[in-house]
């Protein structure tokens, strides 16, 4: 009895912990659904109205700083169009054709996002240096700072409301287009800076400066972007606090003497869980499975939306299963 309660609270440590929020596979998969298909309808609503904002301001300012702006929020748009579409697919059901589910497809449209950024980031240098060579007065600054002022004001409720998807989902598509918004919001202030300066300095290349930062920016969201796909869709283990958790789930039982070959992934709002629990040889088959199922159903209970594969095995046999290169004790890179 004492050893049980020695092994209880390591997993109840682990659910308190802060990190452990925002992680896939928490919710059902039909509450994260309708989580994410709220937000990327308020994505959508907001990157049309900054996009159309823009347009408008940029017709009468001219600014190059207010065309980087401009430029990001129709990427924004584009990527939050993509993630409209990538969450609804990603939320499909499994079945005999796709049997992990259509997870990833938040990855590739993440991948998407990344491909539009560099390509306008390319754009954005080459007009701001034409600017820098031959710059051209701003007209209308005062007006353009009141709606850069308001565009970031909208954008700020956005990104809390992203936020607080993010960290009931865990989703990689709201996650990468959050990214966008992020790096708008900033986007914004640092034009406003620079309209500020041109139009009271004698700085007259000040917005075209900014605009060099701008596509800078652009490229790194890029990179930030792309990391989060990438480490979906090469199947990167999850979090080492993630795995000590499921690993503290399994031996709440002190009939599992040991968790082996763990393998975890994350894929959309699914997660996948593979190990092998260490059991007494003397047990019948019928009470292993039974310890198999109630470890089960203590990480479904946990991660509703996860698919777990376990594997029972006698703790007096060395014997080694499957392919060694994909053994747990390989090294990490």
């Amino acid at each position: 009895m004492t050893q049980s309660k020695t092994r209880e609270k390591p997993a109840l440590d682990a659910m308190d912990k802060p990190l452990m929020r925002g992680r896939p596979g928490r919710l059902a998969p039909e509450e994260s659904a309708r989580i994410t298909r709220r937000i990327t309808i308020l994505a959508v609503t907001i990157g049309l109205f900054l996009a159309l904002g823009k347009v408008l301001v940029y017709r009468e300012t001219g600014s190059v700083g207010i065309l980087s702006s401009l430029v990001h929020s129709g990427l924004d748009l584009v990527g939050a169009i993509s993630t409209f579409a990538a969450v609804r697919y990603a939320a499909r059901p499994p079945n005999a054709t796709y049997r992990f589910g259509r997870g990833k497809a938040e990855s590739f449209s993440a991948v998407f996002q990344v491909c539009l950024i560099v390509f306008a980031a390319s754009h954005l240098l080459e007009e701001a240096w034409e600017r820098m060579l031959s710059p051209e007065p701003i007209t209308q600054s005062g007006f353009a700072i009141t709606a850069m002022l308001v565009f970031i004001a909208i954008t700020t409720w956005l990104l809390i409301a992203q936020s607080w998807a993010i960290r009931a989902t865990g989703s990689v598509a709201i996650r990468g287009d959050r990214a966008h918004y992020l790096a708008d919001l900033l986007g914004n202030a640092i034009v406003i800076i620079g309209l500020l300066l041109t139009r009271y300095t004698p700085f007259e290349r000040a917005d075209t400066i900014v605009g060099i930062l701008m596509a800078l920016w652009l490229l790194y969201t890029a990179y930030r972007v792309a990391s989060i796909a990438w480490s979906q869709l090469l199947d990167r283990e999850l979090p080492d606090a993630e795995r000590d958790m499921i690993k503290a789930l399994a031996l709440q039982d002190p009939r599992v003497r040991d968790v082996q070959d763990l393998r975890t992934r994350a894929s959309g709002p699914h997660i996948h869980i593979q190990m092998r629990l260490d059991l007494d040889e003397a047990l019948s088959l019928s009470d292993a499975h039974d310890i198999v199922l109630s470890a089960e159903k203590r990480m479904m209970a946990a991660y509703q939306a996860a698919d777990i594969l376990i594997h029972p095995h006698p703790i007096g046999c060395h014997a080694t299963h499957g392919n060694v290169r994909f053994r747990e004790d390989m090294p990490s890179v």
